[in-house]
């Protein structure tokens, strides 16, 4: 499966379902992937005690300023769903949960 063909519901009707295991509880309330030919896709819920300490998301922000340097990042959802969707492609030697993961603790 292509990149994007995570969002064709014909070729995959659950979209990014595969439960991540392992997430950090105290940043995480819960988090999915789904991997693809050019990489893997991450769907991510912050914790609501972590939704409380950092309420949105700003890029300008010089600890979330990293955020920029993700591939296909979504954060349209943080606000009102606490969801943080991105791409981690296959060539990049980034951690890019992990990061992420650090910028909230």
């Amino acid at each position: 499966m292509k990149k994007e063909d995570v969002w064709d519901q014909e070729i995959n009707p659950d979209f990014i379902s595969d439960p991540l295991e392992n997430l950090n509880s105290v940043v995480w309330d819960r988090g999915y992937f789904k991997e693809t030919d050019d990489g893997i896709w991450y769907e991510v819920y912050v914790a609501d005690r972590i939704k409380q300490k950092v309420p949105k998301i700003d890029l300008n922000n010089q600890k979330q300023k990293i955020l920029k340097t993700f591939h296909d990042l979504l954060i349209d959802h943080y606000e009102n769903d606490n969801q943080i969707t991105f791409f981690a492609p296959n060539e990049s030697d980034q951690n890019y949960l992990d990061i992420l993961t650090n910028i909230f603790i």
